[in-house]
C-alpha cells in the first residue's frame, strides 16, 4: 500500500499542527537556499557526498537488475576482456575502440552542456564548435576529407591529420556532413542531460509532492509588481512556455528545443508535472536538439569557419553595415574590421594548434604524465607553474568548468537536503496524527 502524502497527512492534522508542518517547511527551505559552497563550504560538501554516494549505490543496484546490462552490456565488455588481452583481432578491436572512445565524448560533453537547471558546461563553445573550425582547417590544408575526426577527442589538443595528398573540390555540404555525426553525437547528450528535471518533477507528481520551481512559478503570476521589469518579463516568459506546453505537447517542446534555449530545463519540469509520457517528452527533445538545433549550430558555424562562404557572409555584412560611423574616424569600415578581426582569430586559433601539434609530436605522452615529471623537484614544480600562465581563452575556459562544477556541487546539496527535509516533514506530521 502507497503511503500517504504529506499534503494527505496534513489535511488530516489540526491547524494549528498544520501551521507548526508548514513554519519548519519554511525554515527548512531557508537552510537549503543557504547551501552555497562558498558560503557554508562543510555542510553543503556533506550533503553532495551523501547525495553522490546514495545516487552510486542505487545506480549501480538498477543498472545490474537491468536486462539491456545483463544481456548486453557485461557480456560485450566480458567478450573485451577476453580478446583485447590475447591480441585476437587486434584491429577490430581498435576500431572499435576508437568508435566507443568517440561516442562517449561526445555524448557525455553532451550531457555535461545541459545537466543541471541552468548549471550546465558550455561544452559546445569550448569543444564542439572549435572542433568544427579545426574540420574547416584541415579541409582547407588537405585540399580532401580523407582525415579521421575520430582523433580530436580525449586528450587531443592537435589540428586533424591529412592522410592523402589528393586535392579535390569541398564543398559546404560536405564540410557538413563530416562534422554531422559529432554535432548530432552531442545534441544526443543535450537531450539526454534533460532527462533528470522530467524524472524529479515527474515522479514528485505521481507522489503527491509539491515542484519548488514549478510552484515558485505559479506563485510568482500574480507578484509580477514586485520583481522589477525584467523579472516581470522572464515571469511572463515562462508563463507562456508553460501554456504552450499545455497547449501544443509534443510539437510545442519540440519547437521549443530546436534552438539554443536557455529555459528548456522548465520544459522538462513542467512535462513531468503534467505527467507526460517520457518517450513523448524524450523523442520531441531528441528530435528537436539531435537533429535540428545541433546540425543547423553545425551549418552556422561551417558557413562561418569555411573560408568561401565567410568571404560571401562578410560581403552581405558590409553591404548591411554602414561605411563610416558618425563622431567616429576610422581607419576601417565597420564591416572590414569585422572580417580582419574574424580573420585573425582563425588564424590565432590555428597557430596555437600548429604549437600544441609539434609539442605532441615531440612527447605524445598523456598531459598527466608530463605534468608529473614537472612536479619531481620544487623548482621544476615553480618553472611549470609559471609556465601554465592562461591565455585569456583558456582563462575563460577555467571560470566556465569552475562554475560548473560549483553550480553541480550546490545543485546536487540542495538536492539532498530537500530530500531528507522531506522525511522529517513527514516523520514530524505522522508523529501529530498519531497524537491526536
Amino acid at each position: 500500500m502507497q503511503d500517504d502524502s504529506l499534503q494527505q497527512i496534513m489535511a488530516s492534522l489540526a491547524p494549528e499542527d498544520q501551521k507548526s508542518i508548514e513554519q519548519l517547511g519554511a525554515e527548512f527551505a531557508l537552510k537549503r537556499r543557504q547551501l552555497l559552497l562558498f558560503q557554508h563550504p562543510l555542510s553543503t560538501l556533506y550533503y553532495f557526498g551523501t547525495c553522490a554516494i546514495s545516487s552510486a549505490w542505487n545506480g549501480l543496484k538498477w543498472s545490474t537488475h537491468h536486462p539491456v546490462m545483463l544481456w548486453c552490456v557485461i557480456p560485450l565488455i566480458a567478450a573485451y576482456a577476453a580478446v583485447k588481452p590475447s591480441g585476437f583481432a587486434e584491429p577490430f578491436v581498435s576500431e572499435a575502440e576508437a568508435w566507443v572512445q568517440y561516442v562517449v565524448w561526445w555524448v557525455g560533453l553532451g550531457v555535461l552542456s545541459s545537466v543541471g537547471l541552468g548549471a550546465g558546461m558550455h561544452s559546445g563553445l569550448l569543444f564542439l564548435f572549435p572542433h568544427m573550425l579545426k574540420v574547416c582547417l584541415a579541409a582547407e590544408k588537405c585540399g580532401n576529407l580523407d582525415f579521421d575526426v575520430r582523433n580530436d577527442m580525449w586528450n587531443s589538443s592537435e589540428g586533424l591529420f591529412c592522410n592523402t595528398s589528393g586535392h579535390r573540390t569541398i564543398t559546404f555540404w560536405d564540410i557538413l556532413t563530416k562534422v554531422s555525426p559529432s554535432a548530432i553525437l552531442w545534441g544526443a547528450g543535450t537531450a539526454l542531460g534533460e532527462i533528470p528535471p522530467y524524472a524529479f518533477s515527474y515522479h514528485a507528481a505521481k507522489a503527491g509532492k509539491q515542484n519548488e520551481e514549478l510552484e515558485k512559478m505559479f506563485g510568482m503570476q500574480s507578484s509580477d509588481a514586485h520583481n522589477g521589469l525584467m523579472g516581470g518579463i522572464v515571469v511572463r516568459m515562462k508563463n507562456w512556455m508553460l501554456d504552450f506546453i499545455k497547449r501544443h505537447g509534443f510539437v510545442g517542446i519540440l519547437l521549443l528545443a530546436a534552438w539554443p534555449n536557455a529555459a528548456f530545463d522548465l520544459c522538462g519540469i513542467c512535462c513531468g508535472h503534467f505527467l507526460m509520457p517520457f518517450w513523448d517528452f524524450f523523442g520531441a527533445t531528441f528530435i528537436g536538439k539531435a537533429l535540428l538545433k545541433a546540425n543547423g549550430q553545425a551549418a552556422f558555424f561551417v558557413a562561418l569557419f569555411r573560408k568561401e562562404t565567410r568571404d560571401v557572409i562578410m560581403h552581405w555584412v558590409q553591404w548591411a553595415l554602414p561605411t563610416s560611423i558618425p563622431g567616429l574616424r576610422l581607419q576601417q569600415t565597420p564591416a572590414q574590421f569585422l572580417y580582419s578581426f574574424v580573420d585573425n582569430r582563425i588564424q590565432s586559433f590555428q597557430d596555437g594548434v600548429d604549437r600544441r601539434a609539434a609539442a605532441r609530436g615531440l612527447d605524445p605522452r598523456w598531459f598527466y604524465k608530463k605534468m608529473l615529471d614537472s612536479f619531481t623537484s620544487w623548482q621544476s614544480a615553480g618553472i611549470w607553474l609559471r609556465s601554465q600562465t592562461p591565455s585569456l581563452w583558456g582563462f575563460v575556459m577555467i571560470l566556465f568548468i569552475g562554475h560548473f562544477i560549483k553550480d553541480c556541487i550546490e545543485q546536487f546539496a540542495q538536492s539532498q537536503a530537500s530530500y531528507e527535509h522531506d522525511l522529517q516533514l513527514r516523520a514530524k506530521a505522522q508523529g501529530l496524527k498519531r497524537n491526536q
